[in-house]
């Protein structure tokens, strides 16, 4: 029997808290081989894209993929869900809320193994989109920020967020006016616009700065410039098979001689405990989010789970 589930039933189901606690889980079990990944691949034709990834929880006995397209500048995403016991498929769910909530969360968990362990941060967040929101709200889980800082090319749709932020979240939060002067002044800064071009500028960090760059995943995108590159001392990705089809930050710095592949360092060792994260206070330490297909198969299980427990969604007899 499988349910279907659409994207607002999984707003009623699922919340931040849950999924920060199920990617969590999957990145340490991925960190300790009982998970698989299947990376993003793409069709591109002159009106849109297909996009399919997906991944297998050994640990909870499931697998599936996600598929989305984007046309015209809309996104819809879809994940299917199989028992790797049976084939069985267990779920069919609209996955627009799971993206961002898993988006979100491996930005928090992110930052809880890699940022200096102060109780109160200032977070710095690039772009005001449809992802921005969920990012520092599931940051909220993992610290207690003191301010946050809100930076996007359009001064109205900053001013939105940020008030947003205030008023959501109960957290100080204001716009500024350069991305500069968000760098500079921030202890966390993530960068979740859609820019080709960089926008985080090396001169501008500081000594001890965690930068969690979860923008575009494209080889011609550029959230950071040469100099940022230079300026950080640890380099993690989510995927590193990923990385040159995906990272046009880190694809080109390799081109240029200024990182090696091998400087690279998956966030699911790190969660496992496999390796060790931040060294230092000082360290600048710069976490590429590209997103996976098994956070996605994680984020589909919470669902699924919380579907069967309150008894939602359409079941078929496939």
């Amino acid at each position: 029997m499988a349910i279907i589930l659409s994207d607002q039933e999984v707003r009623t189901l699922v919340n931040p808290e849950d999924m920060l606690t199920s990617i969590e889980s999957m990145q340490k079990q991925f960190g300790k081989g009982n998970a698989g990944n299947l990376p993003r691949r793409k069709i591109i034709s002159d009106r849109g894209m297909l996009a399919v990834m997906g991944g297998a929880l050994f640990y909870d006995d499931v697998m599936g993929v996600k598929t989305y397209t984007v046309f015209n500048g809309k996104y819809s995403f879809q994940v299917s869900l199989y028992d790797t016991n049976t084939g069985e498929l267990l779920c069919y769910t609209q996955a627009n809320r799971l993206g961002q909530l898993r988006t979100g969360a491996t930005t928090a968990i992110a930052a809880k193994y890699l940022a200096n362990p102060q109780k109160t941060p200032t977070i710095g967040i690039i772009g005001s989109g449809n992802q921005s929101f969920t990012q520092i709200e599931a940051l909220s889980l993992v610290t207690t920020p003191k301010e946050v800082l809100v930076y996007s090319k359009t001064p109205e749709n900053r001013t939105r967020l940020a008030s947003t932020v205030d008023a959501d979240l109960g957290i100080s939060s204001k716009a500024v006016s350069t991305a500069e002067e968000l760098v500079s002044s921030s202890d966390i800064i993530v960068c979740i616009a859609a820019t080709m071009t960089p926008i985080i500028k090396g001169e501008s960090i500081q000594p001890g700065s965690t930068i969690i760059a979860a923008g575009p995943t494209s080889w011609r995108a550029r959230e950071l410039d040469d100099l940022t590159i230079q300026r950080c001392d640890k380099f993690v990705v989510d995927s590193i098979e990923q990385v040159n089809i995906e990272s046009g930050d880190l694809s080109e710095a390799q081109d240029r001689g200024s990182l090696q592949i091998s400087q690279l360092i998956e966030l699911r060792h790190i969660v496992a405990g496999n390796i060790q994260g931040r060294e230092s206070s000082s360290e600048v330490v710069l976490a590429k989010v590209m997103g996976t297909g098994v956070a996605d198969v994680a984020a589909a299980k919470l669902a699924y789970d919380k579907a069967l427990e309150g008894n939602v969604g359409t079941k078929l007899n496939w």
